[in-house]
């Protein structure tokens, strides 16, 4: 006899090779998903029920040491329990008063089996003369070069842009953004590549979205969070796919925006309006970015890639695209050139907590991640 140890999110894949029985093990696996839910402002009333609740089905609500004295109306808990147990107060929650029912009812979006897709690279092309990171910057033959690599390595998303996103960045007319779109687009086009990989068009300007989509672009890459009405017109007009990212606006106007509150309840509020807003367009492929330093300090950052799996409740795929940003920069220390380590490193950190799409400069180290990661996704023990 001999017992070892083995990583709570290997279980699944251990529990099938030793063949129980399918209603068991999927019982099973059920009982082996911790889940951990922070609740903000709970009311007295709702945090004493949950509490006997929570304990009746073998999970636990943790309140502050002040809460039995009912000093405050409202308090914040941690809730901690299996996927099974959860699921069990989510339906004892289902019926009880006190705000509840309401609490029951975003619980279940969480619950809910979200599967995470098969992770994948997205490559970023730069046809700027001011991307924040020298080395990325391309004029037409360069980008055109950097996007035949790609396919050679068979890299499934390609994401063009010719206006720079960073921040306070000068805005750009359609004109000048379409000139240099130009030469790229039309080889795109008559080469056909889009046979090969999914491109994307990263601009927040309808006409040059226009102009790509035309070209035959299959995915709109708004910074801007489609608040143009005329960019989710052009996706339903070229059944194109959307990347949703949360922004608070365009670069150019970052110092307008406001701190945020409560950074995930507002993102929560941003994506849920903003896909409401999709799908009246019968826009239903969409990919979710969390925005990565988009007027977010480097504490929201890591917050985000820790607690990326928050985000998994809305059912659609993740997009993380922290390849060497400042907040690497400023965590280890180093200038953009020397930031691929630290992009790999929470890159790894994103798939493991949920993300499907990494958009990436560089794409051979992170197909040396991305292989490392699949394999550890698949290791048998010996």
């Amino acid at each position: 006899m001999f017992l070892e140890r083995i990583a709570p999110g290997s279980f699944a894949l251990e529990l099938a090779r030793i063949t129980p029985h399918p209603t068991g093990q999927a019982i099973m696996a059920q009982k082996a998903q911790l889940l951990a839910f922070k609740i903000t402002d709970l009311p007295l009333s709702a945090a004493l029920t949950l509490k006997q609740e929570a304990l009746r089905v073998g999970a636990e609500l943790a309140t502050p040491k002040d809460c039995i004295l009912a000093k405050k109306t409202h308090y914040p808990c941690l809730l901690v329990g299996t996927l099974d147990q959860l699921e069990r107060l989510r339906a004892k929650c289902s019926t009880q008063a006190f705000g509840l029912k309401r609490l029951a009812s975003m619980l279940e979006s969480h619950l809910q089996t979200h599967r995470v897709q098969t992770p994948a690279l997205m490559a970023i092309i730069n046809l700027t003369p001011d991307s924040f990171y020298p080395h990325s910057r391309c004029n037409p033959q360069k980008a055109l070069d950097r996007i035949y690599t790609c396919l050679e390595h068979k890299i499934p998303y390609i994401d063009i842009g010719a206006a720079s996103s960073r921040p306070f960045s000068p805005p750009i007319s359609p004109q000048e953004e379409i000139a240099r779109l130009k030469d790229v687009c039309m080889e795109v086009k008559t080469s056909n590549l889009t046979q090969h990989a999914i491109f994307s068009i990263d601009t927040y300007h309808a006409k040059s979205a226009d102009f790509a989509l035309g070209c035959g672009f299959q995915l709109l890459n708004d910074v801007n969070g489609f608040r143009d009405e005329k960019m989710c017109t052009l996706a339903q007009r070229y059944g194109a796919g959307v990347i949703l990212m949360h922004s608070l606006g365009v670069p150019m106007n970052m110092d307008h925006f406001a701190p945020y509150t409560h950074l995930f309840k507002e993102m929560d509020t941003f994506f849920s309006a903003s896909l409401a807003r999709l799908q009246e367009y019968g826009i239903e492929n969409i990919i979710l970015d969390v925005g990565i330093g988009f007027n977010k300090t480097t504490a929201h950052n890591l917050a985000l890639i820790q607690h990326l799996r928050h985000f998994l409740h809305l059912g659609y795929p993740l997009l993380v695209g922290a390849s060497r940003k400042k907040c690497i920069g400023d965590i280890c220390a180093k200038e953009v050139e020397q930031r691929l380590a630290g992009t790999l490193a929470l890159h790894l950190v994103a798939l493991q907590h949920g993300a499907t799409l990494l958009r990436v400069h560089d794409i051979e180290p992170h197909l040396d991640m991305l292989h490392i990661y699949q394999a550890l996704q698949t290791i048998e023990l010996p």
